[in-house]
């Protein structure tokens, strides 16, 4: 009963559980959302305006290069094109599939967690995603290139009308398996052992990669006369069905393609409710953080058995990040797999000093890894503010629990290519190489993360997660990074290049003086600058670094 002269409260609706007409405004406002977020990164300075317009372009050239083939594969016969559209079409949904949770930008932009508190229903988050996972680069590549897969089937009226209704089905099936395959990755990723079996299934998958393609291309000869029979089998799969329909219409073999393309929905209608039980669980459930109580009489670990020195403290707590944090642990991860890359890919193509490039390579992806320290750090950084540490111990800290670390990989992968193909003669500039890769590098990273923060996975996160909106600037600062670090290592790498053509011994040595000289200058001075403009920066910092959520 309410009180007198109180009206009752009625009852909050209950939100429509799913369906497109209901769920189809907060869909389009969600893909409104992420359209919104999508533009102003691209815009929100001028370098990355510019790095997207020559994205743009160069993705373009791919799209117009795949579009002319497609459209000359129309006047080839019916079985050619079946064979060609089956393969590439199954590649598609693959790499759809798996590409985003392998290489670790997997979209967060519409990330459920995130929209938890909003009265959305989990069939109106889904919608959101699927329609929004066409929002980007990627799913506008891929519509057009379908759109252009349709005329392919122009010489038949009933192939190409079967093309057209496919188009939506064979969209179903590259959002709805990408989504859940990312959802399940995701919430897997929590947990730090199946992060661990994942990180190794993505290092099988880059070590396999390599060779697998470059086995395929130099056998391709030998197998042309059975690609139609595994098309033939791959038509008869999740992955392939829907892209031969069109083929057996052309045939009147309507039964075959009925299966199919019962066989595709079939599979789309398990992903979606896959994908549906993961974002309801991620919608309804309280994520809780649960902290370690540490042992007894344990201490404080590594922190105990360092000097009583700010940069050493600093050390200490980053080491123990590179062992115990999967966000760096995953690029030790990474190390083994370059390196059995890059054998495979000197054998096949002859070029066997690309094999002695390891120890440079793995200095400067190593050096690199610290100029997301800061945003790794995330607002713990605040720690360092409030107990007044120098900007300098700071950026000295990191380098030395880097160097830790990179040293002995480093080594390794200096050592490996001469211990198994000899010419020491070349030692000598290629560690000088090494050493300037590594050392200047740091320098630039130190000067880099104070200056400038990109937005990663928070603290404990799965490393499979990318903060929403920012893949596009990562990707973008990644790569100017890497492209600086690669300018620091011209002046001993030029030498030992002249060393290779003109046979002289001299050029090596110089090599080695160059890094060992310039290396130490521009770690020391890139440790100075950073930690000036650490001091600097110190708050702007913190703000900044908490907004990636």
């Amino acid at each position: 009963m309410a009180a007198p002269g109180v009206s009752p409260v009625p009852a909050p609706a209950p939100v429509p559980e799913s369906g497109p007409a209901a769920g189809s405004r907060p869909a389009l406002r969600l893909v409104g959302l992420k359209a919104r977020i999508l533009v102003n990164t691209m815009t929100r300075s001028t370098w990355v305006l510019v790095g997207t317009v020559l994205g743009a372009a160069y993705f373009l050239f791919l799209l117009g290069t795949v579009v002319v083939g497609l459209v000359v594969l129309g006047g080839q016969p019916a079985e050619l094109v079946r064979t060609v559209l089956v393969l590439a079409g199954s590649a598609l949904v693959t790499a759809w599939w798996l590409v985003p949770v392998l290489s670790s930008r997997a979209d967060a932009t519409l990330d459920p967690a995130r929209l938890a508190l909003f009265p959305l229903s989990t069939g109106q988050v889904q919608w959101g995603q699927a329609l929004g996972a066409l929002v980007g680069v990627p799913g506008v590549l891929t519509v057009v290139a379908l759109l252009a897969a349709t005329a392919s089937w122009r010489s038949s009226p009933a192939a190409l009308a079967a093309a057209l209704l496919c188009l939506p089905l064979a969209l179903a099936l590259l959002v709805a398996g990408s989504r859940c395959v990312t959802a399940l990755a995701v919430g897997l990723g929590r947990r730090r052992r199946v992060t661990e079996a994942l990180s190794l299934a993505a290092l099988l998958g880059l070590v396999l990669l390599g060779p697998v393609f470059s086995g395929l291309m130099s056998g391709l000869e030998q197998v042309w006369d059975r690609l139609p029979q595994w098309a033939g089998v791959l038509a008869w799969t999740p992955v392939g069905a829907v892209w031969a329909v069109p083929a057996d219409a052309a045939a009147g073999r309507w039964a075959d393609a009925g299966l199919r393309a019962g066989l595709t929905a079939l599979t789309v209608a398990a992903l979606v409710l896959a994908w549906r039980a993961v974002q309801q669980r991620a919608l309804t459930s309280v994520v809780t953080e649960r902290t370690a109580a540490g042992r007894a009489g344990s201490g404080a670990g590594l922190l105990d058995r360092v000097p009583e020195r700010a940069w050493a403290a600093v050390a200490a707590r980053c080491l123990v990040y590179w062992v115990r944090d999967p966000r760096y642990s995953g690029a030790l991860v990474v190390v083994p797999a370059i390196a059995a890359v890059v054998w495979f890919s000197s054998a096949q193509t002859g070029a066997g000093f690309l094999f002695y490039a390891l120890g440079p390579m793995f200095a400067a992806l190593l050096a690199y890894q610290i100029s997301g320290d800061v945003s790794f750090d995330n607002t713990a950084v605040c720690l360092h503010l409030l107990t007044g540490v120098r900007g300098r111990d700071d950026r000295a800290g990191r380098v030395l629990a880097l160097l830790v670390i990179a040293v002995p990989l480093s080594a390794f992968g200096l050592l490996l290519p001469f211990a198994l193909q000899g010419r020491w003669e070349l030692l000598p500039g290629l560690a000088g190489t090494t050493l300037l890769a590594l050392l200047g590098g740091a320098g630039l990273s130190s000067v880099m993360s104070a200056r400038y923060t990109y937005p990663v996975a928070a603290p404990g996160q799965s490393p499979f997660k990318t903060p929403q909106g920012f893949t596009v600037l990562n990707v973008l600062v990644q790569f100017v990074a890497l492209g600086l670090i690669v300018v620091l290592v011209l002046p001993a790498a030029v030498p030992v290049l002249v060393q290779v053509y003109t046979g002289e011994p001299a050029w090596g040595w110089a090599a080695l003086a160059v890094g060992a000289v310039l290396g130490p200058l521009l770690c020391w001075g890139g440790i100075v600058l950073g930690g000036r403009w650490y001091d600097r920066r110190a708050p702007e910092l913190l703000q900044e670094v908490a907004q990636f959520r």
